[in-house]
């Protein structure tokens, strides 16, 4: 059993990610539900507890992933290096794990602040700087797609393990900027798609570029649009798996007791568009809320949609120019996760906000 929190420390205390300290120390039911995550991982390298402990973040990705495998499962074979999880049962797929993180020079994260938390209740089309927050992901994102793209064409697919008609799915979770959260697809309909949102006009704008924040440079986009892709057969993306993921599960357990009030905007299909609604055990988080699937039309070997069809991953095909978007609940769209509880009046106001009924 892969042990995160005894024995400790594998790193140097003063060099502990504050999150891992948090965790640690004070979130006790957060911390027994990650825990139970891990505990039939396997540490190929026995470095991933000290990844844990002073990065965070790639770690606790890798952590939730296999969380979610086991739910649904999926064998894991952990007999090799890489790529990360070799998927066994009921299909052969393999699937490589990879963060985008802040730029260098970029707002740190520790400089979060309450109203940055409030945030995520926010609609687009009131957010001042949402086209700035949406091409910085895009960029982030871009970079860490081509890595493990790069990586799969050079590398894995020459290793005596790795067949080349088994399916290759990149898992990108998104902490590529202090409000990283309130992304939603929109940061992969453009990139993957050419999609772009447009919140005031509330419709996706066909796009092949966009400027790199800050310079001149044109980044392609769409890039699933066409078959130079076709190793990647799908991108499994999240910006909510953060330690709000695990306070929204334990706050749906039948005896949660108190804790920071967690609060989810679902993006609905009928009138009106979203439901705001406090996370409680008659108003459940799941496990794989907050993930998405996104298809490549041109690859090569194609994602069986029924492997994750029995759990709440939205999985988003495109067809022509026309996309679709399939899955067993409301997609989550953001999450507020703070010590203070909002009152109902409040939250009512942001119902309205989301929905513009003004």
């Amino acid at each position: 059993m892969l042990d995160l929190f005894k024995n400790l420390p594998k790193v140097p205390e003063e060099k502990f990610h504050a999150k891992f300290k948090l965790l640690k120390n004070s979130l006790f039911r957060e911390k027994a539900i990650l825990s139970d995550w891990v505990k039939d991982f396997v540490d190929r390298d026995n470095k991933i507890v000290a990844e844990f402990q002073e990065n965070f973040h790639s770690s606790f990705w890798e952590f939730y992933l296999f969380a979610v495998f086991s739910e649904l499962g999926l064998k894991v074979d952990f007999s090799h290096s890489s790529p990360d999880f070799i998927i066994t049962y009921p299909e052969r797929i393999l699937v490589e794990a990879v963060v985008s993180n802040i730029k260098d020079g970029g707002r740190a994260e520790q400089d979060r602040k309450h109203e940055d938390i409030l945030s995520m209740l926010i609609p687009p089309h009131q957010v001042l700087d949402f086209q700035e927050v949406l091409d910085e992901a895009i960029v982030r994102h871009s970079s860490s797609i081509h890595k493990k793209w790069s990586k799969y064409k050079k590398d894995y697919s020459k290793r005596k393990h790795v067949t080349r008609d088994e399916p290759y799915i990149i898992a990108l979770g998104s902490y590529d900027q202090v409000n990283y959260g309130r992304e939603f697809v929109y940061s992969m309909m453009a990139l993957l798609f050419g999609l772009y949102y447009d919140p005031l006009a509330d419709d996706y704008l066909p796009r092949i570029s966009i400027k790199k924040p800050g310079t001149d440079s044109d980044i392609p986009i769409a890039l699933f649009n066409n078959d130079v892709f076709e190793d990647v057969s799908a991108i499994l993306f999240s910006c909510t798996m953060t330690l709000g993921k695990l306070t929204a599960l334990a706050n749906s357990e039948e005896k949660s007791g108190q804790m920071n009030h967690v609060v989810n905007v679902r993006q609905i299909s009928a009138e009106p568009t979203y439901s705001i609604k406090s996370v409680s055990p008659t108003e459940p988080e799941h496990l794989s809320d907050g993930l998405f699937l996104f298809h490549n039309p041109y690859a090569k070997n194609v994602v069986d949609k029924n492997m994750f069809g029995n759990t709440n991953i939205v999985q988003i095909f495109l067809d022509g120019d026309q996309f679709r978007f399939e899955g067993n609940h409301p997609p989550l769209f953001s999450r507020y996760n703070g010590i203070f509880k909002l009152p109902e009046e409040f939250l009512s106001k942001i119902v309205r906000a989301f929905n513009r009924l003004y």
